[in-house]
């Protein structure tokens, strides 16, 4: 089956507003997208990660490109496998690269600030990171996939603290939101369901779904400024949208 190269914007009903149809690599156009990999500045610009061009797009809030950054390679600004992608509050845009164990920033324009991360399995090491997320505190939290934790950093990089998925030691991190309250939401991909915690690793509950419509290969989740969470499922090829669940 050949990769989808399309984006697709839809109101909170679920409506199609606006699409990017176009396969290839001039502006504006698209050559396979990585799971999780859209973020939104608090300008409402629209970052994507065009990981079969091995670069990121940006746009405005009207959908006309911006600019561009990035070329295949393992040297600062460059990527192999871009994945993931998370804007900060000031701007500041951080990537995952699976293929590649290291966290790279950048300022809005693309500009190269500063990286971190090595191979490995220790702390600050990756080995396929994918989810990234970025709290009002500025603290970052990557999904170490084939580790099968997730790891805690402060804005320069620091590593701060790492944890495993709780309610199965096997489960697999993949996507990462952070809810108004600075709740962290972790989709389990291989196990199907959704584990909260506190911003400091403490478990709270897991979430399977809703009553009629469970998670299937969940990839990435995010939250609207209602507090309504959103969970993109692969094998499913669907979006779901729910109130926030009932916590303990």
């Amino acid at each position: 089956m050949p990769a989808i190269s399309r984006l697709l914007k839809y109101n909170g009903d679920g409506e199609l507003l606006q699409s990017w149809e176009s396969q290839g690599s001039g502006e504006g156009e698209f050559n396979s997208l990585g799971f999780g990999g859209i973020a939104i500045d608090n300008s409402d610009n629209l970052f994507v990660v065009d990981n079969g061009n091995h670069r990121i797009q940006k746009f405005d809030s009207a959908g006309s490109f911006v600019t561009q950054w990035g070329s295949r390679g393992m040297d600062d600004g460059q990527f192999q496998r871009a994945i993931g992608i998370a804007v900060d509050d000031d701007g500041l845009v951080y990537v995952t690269d699976d293929a590649r164990p290291e966290i790279q920033v950048f300022d809005s324009d693309g500009n190269f600030i500063r990286k971190w991360g090595s191979r490995g399995s220790g702390d600050g090491e990756f080995q396929h990171p994918t989810g990234i997320a970025v709290d009002a505190d500025g603290n970052v939290y990557v999904a170490d996939y084939e580790n099968k934790r997730v790891q805690k950093f402060d804005s320069r990089g620091n590593f701060l603290l790492s944890w495993g998925m709780t309610v199965d030691s096997g489960g697999t991190p993949e996507g990462i939101g952070v809810d108004n309250d600075g709740r962290l939401y972790i989709t389990d991909y291989d196990r199907g369901r959704v584990e909260i915690y506190t911003a400091d690793g403490g478990f709270i509950t897991a979430w399977r779904g809703g009553p009629s419509v469970r998670f299937n290969r969940p990839v990435a989740v995010d939250f609207d400024s209602a507090g309504n969470v959103y969970v993109s499922n692969q094998a499913s090829n669907s979006v779901q949208k729910f109130a926030l669940p009932p916590l303990p």
